[in-house]
C-alpha cells in the first residue's frame, strides 16, 4: 500500500495562524497534502462555510482605491493591498498581511503577517506566518508539457524530502511556503515547490520543483540552485 506522504502540517501548520484557526483551517492540518489536493481551495471553502454570509473584508483592512478586489476574496484586520495590486477569486488573506504596488494574487493563502513587497505574481499558493518575499517574486502554477496552456490539463506533481515527487490531481498547483521564509528580489518558484520553514531563497533563484528543508539557503549561481542546510 502506497503511504499517503507528508501531511499538511509536517510542512506548514495553518493553525498556527490563529485567524485561520478561529475559522477551523487548522483541521487541514493533520491531511495529506496529497489527499487535500486543491490546498488554497479546501482553505477559502472552510472560511466561507465559517464566515456564513458575513463581511469578506475586515473593516479595519486597507484597499487602495486603484487596486482589484474581487467579490469572493477574503481580506483580515490590518491587512493592506496596495494601488495596481489585483487580488483574484478564492483567495484568503489574513491579519496584518501586506500586499504591496502591482502584485497579482490568484487562488492562493497568505497567513498572518506575510508580506509580499512588490509585483509579485503568485497563484494556487499556500503561503505561512511571518514570511518576506522582495519585488519580483513568481510562482508558477501548471507545467509547460500540457498541449493547452490557456486550458492545462496535466496534474502538477510535489517534490518530496527524498527526490520523488507526488500527483496532486490538480493541473494549477502552485507552491507551499512555510513560515518565516524570506527571499530576495526576482526570486521564482516552480510549480510543485515545497520551501520549508525559516528558509532563506537568496536574490535570483529560480527553485524548480523541490523540497527545500527547514533553516536552509538556496543561492546562485550556475543555471540550477545551489542548496546549503
Amino acid at each position: 500500500m502506497t503511504a499517503p506522504g507528508p501531511l499538511l502540517g509536517e510542512v506548514l501548520r495553518l493553525g498556527d495562524d490563529p485567524l485561520l484557526k478561529d475559522w477551523g483551517v487548522d483541521a487541514l492540518d493533520s491531511r495529506p497534502i496529497v489527499e487535500i489536493g486543491d490546498i488554497a481551495g479546501a482553505v477559502y471553502d472552510l472560511v466561507d462555510k465559517a464566515l456564513d454570509g458575513r463581511p469578506r473584508i475586515h473593516p479595519s483592512a486597507y484597499i487602495s482605491p486603484l487596486a482589484n478586489v474581487h467579490d469572493n476574496v477574503v481580506i483580515g484586520p490590518g491587512a493592506r493591498v496596495h494601488e495596481y495590486s489585483t487580488v483574484r477569486g478564492r483567495t484568503v488573506v489574513s491579519g496584518d498581511v501586506h500586499i504591496g504596488y502591482g502584485c497579482e494574487i490568484s487562488r492562493s493563502v497568505l497567513a498572518r503577517g506575510s508580506i509580499l513587497s512588490h509585483r509579485a505574481t503568485i497563484g494556487c499558493a499556500v503561503i505561512g506566518c511571518d514570511a518576506y518575499f522582495a519585488s519580483g517574486l513568481v510562482i508558477g502554477v501548471c507545467v509547460l508539457s500540457n498541449p493547452d496552456m490557456l486550458r492545462p490539463s496535466r496534474p502538477v506533481h510535489f517534490a518530496l524530502p527524498d527526490g520523488r515527487r507526488m500527483d496532486t490531481g490538480e493541473p494549477k498547483w502552485g507552491a507551499i511556503v512555510a513560515s518565516g521564509v524570506r527571499a530576495g528580489v526576482r526570486v521564482t518558484l516552480g510549480p510543485g515547490a515545497v520551501i520549508g520553514a525559516g528558509a532563506v531563497l537568496h536574490a535570483g533563484v529560480t527553485v524548480p520543483t523541490a523540497w527545500i528543508p527547514p533553516h536552509s539557503a538556496v543561492r546562485l549561481p550556475g543555471a540550477g540552485f545551489q542548496l546549503d542546510t
